[in-house]
């Protein structure tokens, strides 16, 4: 029997660290077992010492170095149907073990950051420098297949407009609140937040000691769920039950129209952002002036407790 497990992860920032648990879950079920992570996103891993080698994807001599002789797996847990039919409806950190052909789920799924004390200080730091401090994050990365463009902005996908983003931001503001935009150097600043731009390792110390997180499902959201910091999710199209999270804390905000990702798969049909579109779509993140303030209201009150 092979001592290796090699695991490949493809995917967006926030997958890779759902996929922590998943590690998790192999090191707790085969302790004696060297595990290598071949990731788009390494420095998700980094540290983790769970892990006995750390890889990115196109590693040179790959496979003659790593993966022979061990074993090898492959998985893609999106496609699992305890993830998008509705009767059988799990979180995707549920799935992982199953997606990876190890028919079992993973019923108490935790994700893991670990990070240097050198990480854990400049956290500190810039949050020390910068309090009371959100974190904040209105767009998401892009869709497979999508390029920069103004598609990018269509609210038919996780991202918020950016009028909801400016008024949540003032409103942030008018309350005492300095408010750091996570963002990609394609996304919009909205006026009124301060601006790092920074690998995301860079960030998630930042977001560890911030006294809260308010944005949409993206990896600002998961990163935030990993060190149980308060939050508030606008959900537009995917669903709260299928990424999201409810730990003590967090306030996961939606209207009738939102949460409608067919069939609860990570992206909508790709048809939707040309002609055709769903009669939800599109008012996904339609919230008056006074709803978005009782949301925000709500979301300090339990900071300040």
């Amino acid at each position: 029997m092979s001592k290796k497990i090699s695991i490949e992860i493809a995917g967006g920032i926030g997958k890779h660290i759902m996929a922590t648990s998943f590690v998790k879950w192999l090191n707790e079920k085969y302790p004696k077992k060297k595990i290598i992570v071949i990731s788009a996103y390494p420095e998700i891993f980094e540290y983790n010492p769970r892990i006995w080698r750390n890889l990115r994807l196109g590693q040179p001599y790959l496979f003659e170095d790593y993966i022979n002789g061990g074993d090898f797996r492959r998985g893609e847990p999106y496609s699992i149907e305890e993830y998008y039919r509705d009767k059988n409806k799990k979180h995707l950190m549920n799935v992982f073990p199953k997606a990876y052909g190890f028919n079992k789920l993973n019923d108490n799924p935790q994700s893991e950051i670990y990070l240097t004390n050198g990480e854990e200080m400049d956290g500190k730091v810039y949050n020390e420098q910068n309090k009371p401090l959100i974190t904040f994050q209105p767009f998401g990365g892009l869709p497979p297949g999508m390029q920069p463009s103004r598609m990018k902005m269509d609210s038919s996908q996780r991202d918020m407009p950016p009028e909801l983003a400016l008024k949540i931001v003032q409103s942030l503001i008018k309350n005492g609140f300095k408010v750091l935009q996570l963002r990609g150097p394609n996304e919009v600043p909205i006026p009124g937040t301060l601006q790092l731009q920074l690998p995301f390792r860079n960030i998630i110390p930042i977001i560890k000691h911030s006294i809260g997180h308010v944005g949409i499902d993206s990896c600002g959201m998961h990163a935030a769920a990993v060190f149980k910091k308060p939050q508030l999710i606008f959900w537009g199209g995917t669903h709260v039950d299928n990424v999201g999270y409810d730990y003590e804390g967090v306030f996961n905000i939606f209207n009738e129209n939102s949460m409608h990702c067919r069939p609860r798969l990570q992206v909508h049909d790709q048809a939707a952002i040309f002609p055709y579109k769903d009669k939800k779509e599109g008012f996904e993140f339609d919230y008056s002036d006074s709803e978005i303030e009782k949301h925000i209201n709500k979301f300090i009150e339990h900071i300040k407790k």
